[in-house]
């Protein structure tokens, strides 16, 4: 029966070093994705001029027709012009 105990104990040690080792690996891919992302991000709403063609996290398309700081213009196809936030701006499609 001692036996049995000492097989458990390091099947549960192995385990927990497995896990362990999984969750590190899952942390740094995690930050490093994150950090890409946030690159990209950056270089997105640092290069918005006027006549590029954005599309926005909820999925309207427009047009930039021009940019005041933090706050841009955007004309959508039905001729309506909308104030945004340059941080609302998920891709630039041109």
């Amino acid at each position: 029966m001692a036996d049995f105990g000492a097989n458990v104990l390091a099947s549960s040690v192995a385990l927990l070093i497995l896990i362990a080792v999984m969750g590190l690996v899952y942390y740094f891919w995690s930050k490093s994705n994150i950090k890409k992302k946030s690159k990209y991000f950056e270089k997105i709403h640092t290069e918005l001029a006027p006549g590029q063609k954005v599309m926005f996290a909820g999925g309207i398309f427009g047009t930039v027709k021009s940019v005041d700081g933090d706050v841009v213009e955007i004309k959508v196809r039905s001729g309506a012009v909308l104030d945004v936030s340059r941080y609302a701006i998920q891709e630039i499609s041109q």
